[in-house]
């Protein structure tokens, strides 16, 4: 882990390079030394129904959930947040200052108890 959710309303993909956003998260994830490289997914779908706000027909949003293994310090749960955040903000920062976009990044812990689980990638 983390595996990493993008979603993202009608209209983003007309204001910010999705496939450069999820990469660029990906890429800081796997980067941070926090994660084994070979535990990082990461992936993004588009929401075909969705309202944003007052509905106005600019208005777009892009939210991130990250699962993570259990067991880690809330400083560092922050950081990790914090980190996509930053990574997801820098691609999107051209549609973030034009504004009508919303950018939100959530971490969440998965409960090993409820998850099976097995690994044959490389590291």
């Amino acid at each position: 882990m983390p595996h990493i959710t993008i979603e993202y309303s009608q209209g983003a993909k007309a204001r910010v390079d999705i496939s450069r956003l999820a990469q660029g998260v990906h890429v800081a994830a796997r980067a941070s030394g926090i994660f084994p490289a070979n535990a990082v997914r990461t992936f993004a779908r588009e929401a075909t129904i969705s309202f944003v706000a007052d509905e106005h027909p600019e208005n777009v949003f892009v939210q991130i959930v990250a699962r993570v293994a259990p067991g880690r310090p809330a400083d560092l749960l922050k950081r990790i947040a914090d980190l996509l955040f930053a990574a997801a903000a820098a691609e999107a920062a051209e549609a973030l200052e034009a504004g009508r976009f919303a950018l939100r990044v959530d971490l969440t812990e998965s409960d090993p108890a409820l998850s099976a689980y097995r690994n044959t990638l490389p590291t």
